[in-house]
Protein backbone atom coordinates (compact mmCIF):
# COMPACT_ATOMS: atom_id res chain seq x y z
CA UNK A 1 0.00 0.00 0.00
CA UNK A 2 1.54 3.47 -0.78
CA UNK A 3 1.94 6.05 1.89
CA UNK A 4 -1.25 8.60 2.22
CA UNK A 5 -1.12 11.94 0.98
CA UNK A 6 -1.97 13.75 3.99
CA UNK A 7 -2.60 17.20 4.49
CA UNK A 8 -2.18 17.97 8.16
CA UNK A 9 -3.83 21.40 10.00
CA UNK A 10 -2.36 23.20 13.22
CA UNK A 11 -3.76 25.36 15.75
CA UNK A 12 -1.11 28.06 15.78
CA UNK A 13 0.93 30.24 13.73
CA UNK A 14 2.96 28.68 11.10
CA UNK A 15 6.62 28.97 13.50
CA UNK A 16 4.90 27.32 16.59
CA UNK A 17 6.87 24.03 17.28
CA UNK A 18 4.57 20.65 17.32
CA UNK A 19 6.11 17.48 17.82
CA UNK A 20 3.07 15.87 15.86
CA UNK A 21 3.15 17.92 12.71
CA UNK A 22 7.25 17.28 12.41
CA UNK A 23 6.18 13.42 12.95
CA UNK A 24 3.88 13.68 9.71
CA UNK A 25 5.67 15.84 7.90
CA UNK A 26 8.57 13.27 8.74
CA UNK A 27 7.52 10.26 8.17
CA UNK A 28 4.59 11.10 5.16
CA UNK A 29 5.58 14.09 3.66
CA UNK A 30 2.56 15.37 4.65
CA UNK A 31 1.36 19.41 3.56
CA UNK A 32 1.27 21.55 6.40
CA UNK A 33 -1.42 24.36 6.69
CA UNK A 34 -1.16 26.80 9.86
CA UNK A 35 -4.21 27.41 12.12
CA UNK A 36 -2.85 31.08 12.33
CA UNK A 37 -1.85 32.05 9.02
CA UNK A 38 -2.21 36.03 10.38
CA UNK A 39 -1.03 36.53 13.66
CA UNK A 40 -3.74 37.89 15.84
CA UNK A 41 -3.65 41.45 17.27
CA UNK A 42 -4.42 43.00 20.33
CA UNK A 43 -8.23 43.92 19.28
CA UNK A 44 -9.33 40.15 18.67
CA UNK A 45 -9.12 39.71 22.59
CA UNK A 46 -11.96 42.33 22.60
CA UNK A 47 -13.84 40.42 19.69
CA UNK A 48 -13.58 37.70 21.36
CA UNK A 49 -14.66 38.47 25.18
CA UNK A 50 -17.84 39.62 23.16
CA UNK A 51 -18.21 36.46 20.87
CA UNK A 52 -17.92 37.95 17.68
CA UNK A 53 -14.30 36.89 16.71
CA UNK A 54 -15.29 34.18 14.60
CA UNK A 55 -17.09 37.16 11.98
CA UNK A 56 -14.59 40.15 12.33
CA UNK A 57 -10.85 41.00 13.01
CA UNK A 58 -7.59 38.21 12.40
CA UNK A 59 -9.04 35.55 14.11
CA UNK A 60 -12.08 35.48 11.35
CA UNK A 61 -9.82 35.94 8.54
CA UNK A 62 -8.13 33.23 9.65
CA UNK A 63 -10.83 30.59 9.54
CA UNK A 64 -11.74 32.18 6.32
CA UNK A 65 -8.53 31.48 4.94
CA UNK A 66 -7.73 28.08 6.14
CA UNK A 67 -10.66 26.65 4.97
CA UNK A 68 -10.75 28.11 1.70
CA UNK A 69 -7.29 26.65 1.58
CA UNK A 70 -8.30 22.99 2.76
CA UNK A 71 -11.24 23.12 -0.20
CA UNK A 72 -9.01 24.39 -2.63
CA UNK A 73 -6.77 21.45 -2.19
CA UNK A 74 -9.23 18.91 -1.95
CA UNK A 75 -8.60 15.68 -3.88
CA UNK A 76 -4.93 15.98 -3.39
CA UNK A 77 -4.69 14.62 0.04
CA UNK A 78 -6.36 10.99 1.52
CA UNK A 79 -6.68 11.84 4.78
CA UNK A 80 -7.47 15.23 6.59
CA UNK A 81 -5.27 15.31 9.70
CA UNK A 82 -6.37 18.11 12.04
CA UNK A 83 -5.25 19.56 15.41
CA UNK A 84 -7.49 20.56 17.94
CA UNK A 85 -10.10 21.23 15.54
CA UNK A 86 -11.43 24.90 16.29
CA UNK A 87 -10.89 26.51 13.18
CA UNK A 88 -11.97 23.64 10.87
CA UNK A 89 -15.90 24.44 9.79
CA UNK A 90 -18.44 21.63 9.25
CA UNK A 91 -19.34 23.03 6.25
CA UNK A 92 -15.92 22.48 4.92
CA UNK A 93 -15.94 18.44 6.03
CA UNK A 94 -19.13 18.01 4.84
CA UNK A 95 -17.54 19.56 1.59
CA UNK A 96 -14.99 17.30 1.60
CA UNK A 97 -17.01 14.46 2.20
CA UNK A 98 -19.34 14.70 -0.63
CA UNK A 99 -16.36 14.43 -3.34
CA UNK A 100 -16.07 10.74 -5.53
CA UNK A 101 -12.98 9.91 -3.10
CA UNK A 102 -13.21 12.00 -0.10
CA UNK A 103 -10.57 11.66 2.50
CA UNK A 104 -10.37 10.54 5.99
CA UNK A 105 -10.78 13.07 8.35
CA UNK A 106 -9.09 12.44 11.29
CA UNK A 107 -8.58 14.90 15.11
CA UNK A 108 -6.23 15.16 17.60
CA UNK A 109 -6.37 17.21 20.68
CA UNK A 110 -3.57 17.43 23.50
CA UNK A 111 -6.06 19.60 25.28
CA UNK A 112 -9.27 18.32 27.32
CA UNK A 113 -11.64 19.82 24.01
CA UNK A 114 -14.75 18.44 26.36
CA UNK A 115 -13.84 21.93 28.83
CA UNK A 116 -15.45 24.85 27.09
CA UNK A 117 -12.29 27.11 27.15
CA UNK A 118 -10.71 24.30 25.08
CA UNK A 119 -13.73 24.28 22.74
CA UNK A 120 -15.85 26.58 20.38
CA UNK A 121 -18.91 26.59 18.21
CA UNK A 122 -17.30 25.41 15.04
CA UNK A 123 -15.59 22.46 16.60
CA UNK A 124 -19.00 21.55 18.11
CA UNK A 125 -20.81 22.04 14.49
CA UNK A 126 -18.06 19.96 12.68
CA UNK A 127 -17.91 17.02 15.40
CA UNK A 128 -20.22 14.62 13.61
CA UNK A 129 -18.24 14.90 10.51
CA UNK A 130 -14.71 13.44 11.72
CA UNK A 131 -14.44 10.03 10.81
CA UNK A 132 -11.95 8.92 14.07
CA UNK A 133 -11.21 12.14 17.05
CA UNK A 134 -7.87 10.82 19.10
CA UNK A 135 -7.73 12.81 22.60
CA UNK A 136 -4.71 12.71 25.29
CA UNK A 137 -7.54 13.13 27.73
CA UNK A 138 -8.49 10.04 29.36
CA UNK A 139 -11.53 11.40 30.73
CA UNK A 140 -13.47 11.66 27.31
CA UNK A 141 -13.22 8.35 26.56
CA UNK A 142 -14.48 6.82 29.63
CA UNK A 143 -17.03 9.06 30.47
CA UNK A 144 -18.09 9.03 26.80
CA UNK A 145 -17.94 12.91 26.48
CA UNK A 146 -16.47 12.96 23.00
CA UNK A 147 -19.52 11.02 22.17
CA UNK A 148 -21.92 13.38 23.56
CA UNK A 149 -20.17 16.21 21.50
CA UNK A 150 -21.27 14.22 18.62
CA UNK A 151 -17.77 12.43 17.74
CA UNK A 152 -19.17 9.03 16.00
CA UNK A 153 -15.49 7.66 16.39
CA UNK A 154 -13.72 8.92 19.47
CA UNK A 155 -10.12 7.05 20.95
CA UNK A 156 -7.30 8.08 23.93
CA UNK A 157 -3.81 8.30 22.58
CA UNK A 158 -1.05 9.33 25.33
CA UNK A 159 0.99 12.53 24.63
CA UNK A 160 4.86 12.20 24.08
CA UNK A 161 7.93 13.61 23.13
CA UNK A 162 9.78 14.95 19.55
CA UNK A 163 12.75 12.83 19.65
CA UNK A 164 14.29 15.45 17.23
CA UNK A 165 14.39 18.39 19.93
CA UNK A 166 13.81 16.44 23.33
CA UNK A 167 17.52 14.89 24.10
CA UNK A 168 20.29 15.78 27.10
CA UNK A 169 22.49 18.03 26.88
CA UNK A 170 24.13 17.95 29.76
CA UNK A 171 26.26 20.91 30.66
CA UNK A 172 27.64 21.11 34.62
CA UNK A 173 28.36 24.90 33.62
CA UNK A 174 24.33 25.83 32.96
CA UNK A 175 22.57 28.41 34.49
CA UNK A 176 20.06 25.73 35.80
CA UNK A 177 22.47 23.18 36.74
CA UNK A 178 22.00 21.68 39.91
CA UNK A 179 18.46 23.79 40.68
CA UNK A 180 15.04 22.93 41.24
CA UNK A 181 13.54 24.03 38.53
CA UNK A 182 9.59 24.12 37.10
CA UNK A 183 8.84 24.84 33.49
CA UNK A 184 4.94 25.52 32.80
CA UNK A 185 1.99 28.40 33.43
CA UNK A 186 0.62 29.58 36.76
CA UNK A 187 -1.82 27.52 38.58
CA UNK A 188 -3.01 27.90 42.02
CA UNK A 189 -2.69 24.50 43.32
CA UNK A 190 1.49 24.62 41.60
CA UNK A 191 1.64 27.88 43.68
CA UNK A 192 0.92 26.65 46.90
CA UNK A 193 2.63 23.12 46.63
CA UNK A 194 6.08 24.99 45.52
CA UNK A 195 5.66 27.86 47.71
CA UNK A 196 5.59 25.25 50.75
CA UNK A 197 8.70 23.76 49.77
CA UNK A 198 10.12 27.35 49.85
CA UNK A 199 8.71 28.17 53.05
CA UNK A 200 10.54 24.84 54.70
CA UNK A 201 13.64 25.77 53.41
CA UNK A 202 14.42 24.76 49.43
CA UNK A 203 15.01 27.25 46.42
CA UNK A 204 12.69 26.57 43.47
CA UNK A 205 13.00 28.13 40.27
CA UNK A 206 9.77 29.01 38.14
CA UNK A 207 9.50 29.75 34.08
CA UNK A 208 6.32 30.05 32.56
CA UNK A 209 3.73 32.41 32.04
CA UNK A 210 0.32 33.41 34.27
CA UNK A 211 2.39 33.80 37.24
CA UNK A 212 0.63 36.99 39.09
CA UNK A 213 1.42 39.70 41.04
CA UNK A 214 -0.37 38.68 43.66
CA UNK A 215 1.22 35.07 43.81
CA UNK A 216 4.85 37.17 43.71
CA UNK A 217 3.32 38.80 46.76
CA UNK A 218 2.83 36.23 48.59
CA UNK A 219 6.00 34.15 47.59
CA UNK A 220 8.46 32.83 49.90
CA UNK A 221 11.80 34.71 49.20
CA UNK A 222 13.30 31.36 48.54
CA UNK A 223 10.45 31.06 45.91
CA UNK A 224 11.69 32.42 42.63
CA UNK A 225 9.47 33.79 40.09
CA UNK A 226 10.30 34.19 36.79
CA UNK A 227 7.30 35.01 34.86
CA UNK A 228 8.66 33.99 31.08
CA UNK A 229 8.35 30.94 29.79
CA UNK A 230 11.32 29.04 28.32
CA UNK A 231 12.11 28.27 24.70
CA UNK A 232 14.17 26.40 22.40
CA UNK A 233 17.67 25.46 23.89
CA UNK A 234 17.04 27.11 27.14
CA UNK A 235 13.32 24.68 27.83
CA UNK A 236 16.10 21.72 26.96
CA UNK A 237 19.05 23.11 29.22
CA UNK A 238 16.48 23.53 32.07
CA UNK A 239 15.02 19.75 31.77
CA UNK A 240 18.26 18.13 31.30
CA UNK A 241 20.23 20.32 33.80
CA UNK A 242 18.25 21.04 36.69
CA UNK A 243 18.66 18.72 39.32
CA UNK A 244 15.11 17.98 39.67
CA UNK A 245 12.40 18.89 37.43
CA UNK A 246 9.04 18.63 38.82
CA UNK A 247 5.67 17.74 36.34
CA UNK A 248 2.56 18.74 37.67
CA UNK A 249 -1.22 17.64 36.36
CA UNK A 250 -3.30 20.77 35.42
CA UNK A 251 -5.82 20.95 37.55
CA UNK A 252 -8.08 23.05 35.15
CA UNK A 253 -7.21 20.69 32.10
CA UNK A 254 -8.23 17.23 33.97
CA UNK A 255 -4.77 16.29 33.70
CA UNK A 256 -3.56 12.81 34.27
CA UNK A 257 -0.63 13.10 32.36
CA UNK A 258 0.82 16.29 29.75
CA UNK A 259 3.32 16.88 27.64
CA UNK A 260 6.10 17.09 30.12
CA UNK A 261 5.66 13.44 31.46
CA UNK A 262 7.50 12.44 28.56
CA UNK A 263 9.64 15.87 27.61
CA UNK A 264 12.13 15.85 30.93
CA UNK A 265 12.78 11.86 30.97
CA UNK A 266 13.78 12.46 27.18
CA UNK A 267 15.80 15.26 27.94
CA UNK A 268 17.70 12.94 30.83
CA UNK A 269 16.09 14.65 33.40
CA UNK A 270 15.09 13.71 37.42
CA UNK A 271 11.37 14.32 37.31
CA UNK A 272 9.40 14.39 40.05
CA UNK A 273 5.84 14.20 39.36
CA UNK A 274 2.47 13.96 41.07
CA UNK A 275 1.15 10.57 40.81
CA UNK A 276 -1.94 9.30 38.96
CA UNK A 277 -2.30 5.89 37.34
CA UNK A 278 -1.32 6.87 34.18
CA UNK A 279 2.16 8.39 35.25
CA UNK A 280 2.95 5.04 37.30
CA UNK A 281 1.96 3.12 33.61
CA UNK A 282 4.38 5.07 31.77
CA UNK A 283 7.34 4.99 34.06
CA UNK A 284 7.88 2.70 37.20
CA UNK A 285 8.10 4.28 40.51
CA UNK A 286 11.24 5.26 42.07
CA UNK A 287 12.76 3.50 39.31
CA UNK A 288 12.25 5.53 36.56
CA UNK A 289 10.54 8.93 38.08
CA UNK A 290 9.30 9.71 41.26
CA UNK A 291 5.94 10.56 42.25
CA UNK A 292 4.02 12.54 45.15
CA UNK A 293 0.31 13.25 46.34
CA UNK A 294 0.79 16.14 48.58
CA UNK A 295 3.25 18.98 49.42
CA UNK A 296 4.09 17.15 52.20
CA UNK A 297 5.41 13.86 50.30
CA UNK A 298 6.57 16.52 47.40
CA UNK A 299 9.45 18.00 50.70
CA UNK A 300 10.32 14.67 51.75
CA UNK A 301 11.67 13.29 48.34
CA UNK A 302 12.75 16.80 47.65
CA UNK A 303 14.79 16.80 49.98
CA UNK A 304 16.01 13.10 50.07
CA UNK A 305 16.88 13.71 46.17
CA UNK A 306 18.72 17.08 46.70
CA UNK A 307 21.35 15.20 48.90
CA UNK A 308 21.41 11.94 46.78
CA UNK A 309 22.86 12.90 43.90
CA UNK A 310 23.71 9.31 42.35
CA UNK A 311 20.60 8.06 43.21
CA UNK A 312 18.94 11.03 41.13
CA UNK A 313 21.56 10.14 38.02
CA UNK A 314 20.67 6.27 37.91
CA UNK A 315 16.52 7.31 37.74
CA UNK A 316 16.84 10.19 35.54
CA UNK A 317 19.05 7.52 33.24
CA UNK A 318 16.16 4.74 33.49
CA UNK A 319 13.49 7.44 32.61
CA UNK A 320 15.58 8.00 29.50
CA UNK A 321 15.85 4.07 28.33
CA UNK A 322 11.72 3.78 29.28
CA UNK A 323 11.13 6.49 26.78
CA UNK A 324 13.05 4.95 23.99
CA UNK A 325 12.47 1.49 24.93
CA UNK A 326 8.86 1.94 25.11
CA UNK A 327 9.39 4.29 22.44
CA UNK A 328 7.25 7.53 23.32
CA UNK A 329 8.21 9.57 20.25
CA UNK A 330 5.15 11.37 18.29
CA UNK A 331 6.72 9.83 15.27
CA UNK A 332 5.23 6.58 17.14
CA UNK A 333 1.76 7.91 17.91
CA UNK A 334 1.57 9.87 14.70
CA UNK A 335 2.48 6.25 12.82
CA UNK A 336 -0.20 4.54 15.46
CA UNK A 337 -2.99 6.94 14.93
CA UNK A 338 -2.43 6.80 11.02
CA UNK A 339 -2.30 3.06 11.04
CA UNK A 340 -5.12 2.83 13.14
CA UNK A 341 -7.43 4.68 11.34
CA UNK A 342 -6.69 3.73 8.05
CA UNK A 343 -7.36 0.11 9.39
CA UNK A 344 -10.68 0.90 11.41
CA UNK A 345 -12.08 3.27 8.95
CA UNK A 346 -11.33 0.95 5.10
CA UNK A 347 -13.57 -2.10 6.85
Amino acid sequence: MNSPRILVVSAGLPSKRNGVVKALRDQYCADFLPGMAHPEKFLDKFWRKFGVSNIIGRHARNIKDLNHSIIERAGSFDILFIIKGNFVTAATLQELQSLINPPKIVGWSPDDIYLSHNNSAILYSAAPFYDIFFTAKSLNIKNSELTSMGFVNSQFIHQGFDRDYHYPIPDDKSRFFGLATFVGSAEQDRFEKLNYLAKHGLEIHVYGNGWTSAMSARADKRLVINNYPLLGHDYIDALTNSAISFCFLRKLNRDTHTSRTFEIPACGGFMIAERSDEHLKYFSEDKEAVYFDDAAELLTKVKYYLSHPKERKTIAMAGRHRCLNSDYSYHRLTKKMIDFSLLSLNR
